[in-house]
């Protein structure tokens, strides 16, 4: 069983330092900090100066637009592997 213990986890996000609180994982916390830190710095590559808001703004489109992407391949994945078992059942059972 999973420790369910709460952690506050320091990270720094666009060079701004944050606490995080919860129960995932501090490595976990910091791979996802790190993350969006390199999203919103990517973001200020490749666009005019904006403000530190704006470029939240588009960081969370952009990985929302990554997790709406993945989550419709896997949506196709199962609906593939259930026609698969489906036909794989009906051929046993034929």
């Amino acid at each position: 069983m999973k420790d369910k213990s709460h952690s506050s986890v320091p990270v720094e996000i666009f060079g701004s330092e944050y606490t995080i609180k919860g129960v995932a994982q501090p490595e976990y916390v910091k791979n996802l900090a790190q993350y969006v830190d390199s999203k919103m710095r990517e973001i200020t590559e490749n666009t005019a100066t904006i403000s530190s808001t704006k470029v939240a703004i588009l960081a969370a489109l952009n990985i929302a637009d990554e997790f709406h992407q993945i989550r419709s391949l896997v949506e196709e994945d199962e609906e593939f592997f259930r026609r698969k078992s489906d036909w794989l059942i009906n051929q046993i059972n034929d």
